[in-house]
């Protein structure tokens, strides 16, 4: 039986020592009444599983928490997807063992999920924290704080196709919808592109005016290694996301943004010299039809198989 309300914050760990216990106290900290914790380490190696072992047992409080640690490191998707099973919440969250949570996100985010009983997941603003330190919104607002823009909301598959548009760090989930799609895909690499685009093919995304979530960019995260010289990890399932939009399209203004999303990750394949997903992408672009002078030229790229990465790390 699903608990009415409750949220469930499934915080995935990787060394972090540097900055979990700020995450951890961050779910404390919420101001929404009903919550639980499940703080998963996944395999940490620099000091991560004593530092949630202490801030467990001295700092947590009245806050329900589970820990589970790993011996050794796993498949993201997979541990998640684990977790997931579990839960009998109405929504839950995934937290990086890095980010930040502002006080009020859950309470807000909550609110206008709420009042839309068939959306998937609502999602929000977030600071984005560079290694230099410089602070930017996700989306471009104004010195008083208003959106530059107004925010997209409902159906919004074909806009995600070609673009990032939403802060996965931000997302609250309905945990029903997410788990009658079968979660993550666990043979993938990383999440949010696909659940994103799956969840957006059967049901309508809200979003809440807010800024929830400080992210952070740093060396070790995980998207910093997305255009990996050679041997990208994220790639290979970026290609396989791909494919798989493919077959969930319908109209041909969806094929055009794929097209557009074909073309900038085989643009980034080819500069970081990830000639084997490129060579993917570029099929994939042959079989929807992509015509055009970039695509003919990256074609040729990828046949003389042109290294030019050690420029690409130096202007990316």
């Amino acid at each position: 039986m699903r608990v009415s309300d409750r949220v469930t914050i499934i915080c995935i760990a990787f060394n972090h020592a540097k900055w979990i216990e700020e995450t951890l106290e961050s779910v404390r900290m919420q101001d929404y009444y009903s919550k639980e914790l499940i703080i998963i380490d996944n395999g940490s190696t620099d000091g991560t599983p004593e530092i949630i072992e202490k801030w467990v047992s001295q700092k947590s409080g009245r806050l329900t928490v589970k820990t589970i640690f790993q011996e050794k490191e796993a498949s993201y998707c997979g541990l998640f997807n684990e977790a997931l099973a579990g839960v009998t919440s109405q929504y839950v969250v995934d937290l990086s063992g890095d980010d930040v949570l502002y006080p009020d996100h859950l309470s807000l985010s909550i609110s206008k999920l709420r009042r839309a009983y068939d959306a998937a997941f609502v999602y929000s603003d977030a600071y984005i924290l560079s290694p230099e330190g410089d602070i930017n919104t996700f989306y471009r607002r104004s010195n008083s704080g208003e959106l530059y823009e107004e925010i997209r909301q409902g159906e919004l598959y074909e806009i995600l196709i070609s673009q990032n548009y939403i802060c996965s760090p931000t997302i609250v989930f309905n945990a029903k919808i997410l788990e009658n799609a079968g979660g993550y895909d666990s043979s993938l690499f990383y999440e949010d592109f696909d659940i994103q685009l799956r969840l957006a093919r059967k049901h309508p995304l809200i979003f809440s005016d807010h800024v929830g979530v400080l992210k952070r960019k740093h060396g070790k995260s995980l998207s910093a290694g997305q255009y990996e010289r050679y041997q990208s990890k994220m790639l290979p399932s970026t290609l396989r996301v791909c494919e798989k939009i493919r077959q969930m399209n319908i109209y041909p203004e969806e094929d055009i943004a794929l097209g557009k999303r074909v073309l900038h990750e085989l643009k980034h394949a080819l500069w970081s010299a990830n000639f084997e997903p490129a060579a993917g992408f570029v099929k994939l672009g042959n079989e929807i039809g992509l015509k055009g002078l970039e695509f003919t030229l990256y074609k040729f790229w990828l046949k003389k198989r042109f290294n030019l990465s050690w420029l690409y790390i130096k202007i990316a």
